[in-house]
């Protein structure tokens, strides 16, 4: 099944409600073309690894897209009032480089530093940023919003999610694989300009590029202005 497309013609309220159900809405004409150019234009060559880069909000250009692509969606998506952005990761799928990523759930989030508290785990470090699981609350809150650089087909390794998913909380392994099993996944078929807004709970995944069209996502996250057990988000900029 392919994710259906929507334009700034739908009511706010009916994406949202469509958000908090299925976990995720593909938006359309977000960011015209030649933006788009011009971001990966800028994106290249600022990866720290052959994937792409965690750390795109420190340039002020990436907060300034964030900020513009926040004020565009108020019109789809009335939740995201509500939220600031906490982060910015550039993937860049490509016959040069090509990946697959297993059903999973995005739990780690970017905070500006450890918190002793026994409700918190998974602590991390990546590219110089402290990370840690974030509770169920806080991530049933956040949106995560894919800004699509170039189209994204079925051939180039578009994101796959399993609708609903984001309900059920953080799972265990079984119980993901309960859920690949027994429920139907989506292809999240995206393009040029749009975007891919989704809870970070819902389960997705997704294959291997075998198209010589690179698939170039600008991955933004926002989340609520305040946060449980005394943690703060990482400093931008």
């Amino acid at each position: 099944m392919i994710g259906a497309a929507h334009r700034f013609v739908c009511c706010k309220g009916a994406i949202d409600m469509l958000i908090d159900e299925q976990g995720y809405k593909i938006v359309v004409d977000v960011i015209d073309s030649d933006t788009c150019d011009d971001l990966a234009f800028r994106c290249h060559g600022l990866q720290k690894s052959s994937a792409g880069s965690r750390r795109l909000l420190d340039h002020g250009w990436c907060r300034q897209v964030g900020m513009e692509i926040q004020s565009k969606l108020d019109r789809a998506i009335d939740s995201i009032d509500h939220l600031t952005l906490v982060q910015c990761t550039y993937f860049d799928k490509s016959p040069t480089s090509n990946w697959l990523v297993t059903w999973h759930q995005d739990c780690s989030v970017p905070v500006a530093s450890r918190v002793d508290s026994p409700e918190l785990t998974g602590w991390s470090t990546k590219e110089g940023m402290t990370f840690v699981y974030g509770p169920d609350e806080l991530l049933a809150k956040m949106l995560a919003v894919r800004l699509h650089l170039n189209d994204s087909l079925e051939t180039n390794g578009p994101l796959r999610v399993i609708p609903g998913s984001h309900r059920f909380g953080t799972l265990t392994d079984a119980e993901i694989e309960r859920q690949r099993h027994e429920s139907e996944e989506v292809s999240c078929i995206v393009p040029k300009g749009g975007v891919l807004a989704m809870r970070p709970l819902i389960l997705h995944a997704s294959s291997k590029s075998t198209s010589t069209v690179p698939r170039r996502v600008l991955h933004f996250l926002f989340g609520p202005m305040t946060l449980p057990h005394g943690l703060q988000w990482a400093p931008i900029g």
